[in-house]
């Protein structure tokens, strides 16, 4: 045991050895001057010691990240920097690639940069805040010693009327914090001086971070002490008025498609009692509704008995006989009969080696693996209604295809809506996760209930499904919203979103209609759809 705890620290001291950084930085300088604009011009100075040869250094200036309150989402402008340079967005910061491939550093090296760091304007209730940090946590390396600098230009302010009541109102709401993320502990030195024109200076120093450790600078300021800072395009009050309209648009889009491309022919219902076109069950079973059933295959057997290819012959205990009297090629040859080729697999897997008077029993088809004969006439009968006899109208297909991806839109839509409350940036993952499932459920409900519509018993409890599906997801996204925005739920504005997304899944549904090949081999069977609907 001793000596697997001895390897174990071994190994973690090795691993700490190889992803060490093998530079560190000797002294860090940061001086910030504070704008009341919320434009914060800051410098830089790094003295960094390679211990071995490097290109040079990466500095991330965070771009979008959260103070105490807000979610900032920062602007860098006037950057330099004493060295080459590369600077590009990534994740959220600027990053900034300092030297250059063509030349190798060792040992001391200094780089100085400078930038304007405009935060934007202040959304914080009853105060405003400078918040800041001023090393950030994202340096694999050490940092032997910090010094920084802030400059507060005095503003006059109803809390403070004069500029030694500014210094203590200052002094009073500064606080440094320094460490890992989320540490508590201060800096080691910071004062506080007075310039000639009332501003205030503050000083500080800490020393010994480790890899991954900074310093943050929080200071209270009075309400409105930001004038004329950026104001960031706040697309909330859109959102909220531009989801629910984009929605209902999409369902209008959605109508005018299946009335121009997807609206079946008002059908005048003729009763008819011979299959059209010579048509066998299987075949009149599949322009029913699209599928071959195992019910479909069954009725073949009374349709061979009919036709005089085979006789049935019930046995005591609810067992039946099945005779083979003609060869299927045969009764074609004589009857004129197109037979096609599926239905021959059909009747000679099911009398598999049988010669014309041969009698099986349904325990001889599990010896004849006729269940792979069944699964291969259903795949073939679906491949027998395509190109010339297609069921389905081509355009129409194409164009419910397209309507049924619009369903996506609304929940799109709501997901935007959604990320309003940037408390937490969860809101998008789980709201949006919710909605892709919406999204396929209602395809496949929608696409199952027309496809089945005429050959239920009833639709009753079919539609009643589909209508508490859609209600579910309703209380779901309440749930998630006011899980994400403290209790705030705007149940208007969820209805639009699924009512939206399902009407839309219901018209591209509707919007596949019959090919002229599908008319004619069947009764004209309409999608259950308004003034469509037989009877209406």
């Amino acid at each position: 045991m001793k000596r697997f705890v001895l390897a174990v620290l071994l190994l973690v001291v090795c691993l700490s050895f190889a992803f060490a950084a093998d530079y560190y930085i000797k002294n860090y300088d940061v001086k910030i001057t504070v704008g009341n604009n919320a434009v914060h011009h800051i410098e830089e100075t790094l003295d960094v010691y390679f211990e071995g040869p490097h290109h040079g250094i990466v500095r991330e200036i965070p771009l979008d990240y959260r103070d105490y309150n807000e979610k900032i989402v920062a602007k860098v402008r006037n950057l330099k920097c004493s060295d080459d340079y590369e600077a590009d967005t990534d994740n959220g910061y600027l990053v900034m690639k300092i030297g250059s491939a063509e030349r190798t550093l060792i040992g001391d090296v200094r780089y100085v940069i400078s930038y304007d760091y405009d935060l934007g304007a202040d959304y914080n209730e009853g105060y405003d805040l400078f918040y800041m940090n001023i090393i950030g946590t994202s340096w694999e390396c050490p940092i032997e010693n910090v010094t920084f600098s802030i400059a507060l230009p005095y503003v006059e302010s109803e809390a403070f009327g004069s500029a030694k009541a500014f210094h203590d109102y200052v002094l009073k709401h500064t606080y440094f914090t320094s460490g890992s993320y989320g540490a508590t502990k201060g800096v080691e030195k910071a004062t506080l001086s007075d310039l000639p024109n009332g501003d205030v200076l503050i000083k500080g120093s800490t020393s010994g971070l480790r890899s991954y450790e900074g310093v943050t600078v929080k200071i209270d300021l009075p309400d409105n002490w930001y004038s004329g800072a950026r104001i960031p395009w706040d697309y909330r009050p859109v959102m909220k008025t531009v989801a629910p309209v984009v929605s209902i648009l999409v369902v209008v889009l959605a109508a005018v498609l299946w009335l121009l491309l997807g609206k079946d022919p008002t059908p005048i219902i003729v009763a008819r009692f011979q299959a059209p076109d010579g048509f066998s069950p299987l075949q009149v079973g599949y322009v029913a509704d699209y599928s071959v059933d195992d019910k479909d295959v069954i009725s073949m057997l009374f349709y061979w008995a009919d036709q005089g290819l085979l006789s049935i012959e019930e046995k005591k205990g609810g067992k039946y006989e099945f005779t083979k009297l003609k060869e299927i090629m045969d009764y074609a040859v004589k009857s004129g009969r197109n037979v096609p080729d599926f239905e021959r697999t059909l009747f000679d897997g099911f009398f598999k080696g049988c010669s014309v008077g041969d009698k099986i029993a349904f325990k001889d088809l599990e010896k004849n693996n006729f269940y792979e004969t069944i699964q291969k006439t259903k795949a073939s009968t679906k491949g027998f209604f395509t190109k010339d006899r297609a069921l389905t109208d081509t355009k129409s297909k194409v164009v419910s295809v397209l309507v049924m991806m619009l369903s996506f839109i609304p929940l799109v839509m709501g997901t935007l809506r959604i990320g309003l409350y940037e408390n937490n940036d969860g809101a998008y993952l789980f709201y949006m996760v919710a909605c892709v499932g919406l999204f396929f459920l209602n395809l496949f409900l929608f696409t199952t209930l027309f496809s089945k519509w005429y050959v239920r018993k009833s639709n009753f409890f079919a539609v009643l499904f589909r209508i508490l599906v859609p209600a579910a997801a309703v209380v779901l996204l309440c749930m998630l919203e006011g899980f994400f925005s403290n209790g705030n739920i705007a149940v208007v504005q969820n209805i639009i979103t699924v009512a939206s997304s399902s009407a839309v899944a219901i018209f591209g549904a509707a919007t596949e209609r019959r090919s002229k090949y599908g008319n004619r081999s069947g009764p004209v069977l309409p999608r259950p759809f308004f003034c469509c609907c037989p009877g209406t």
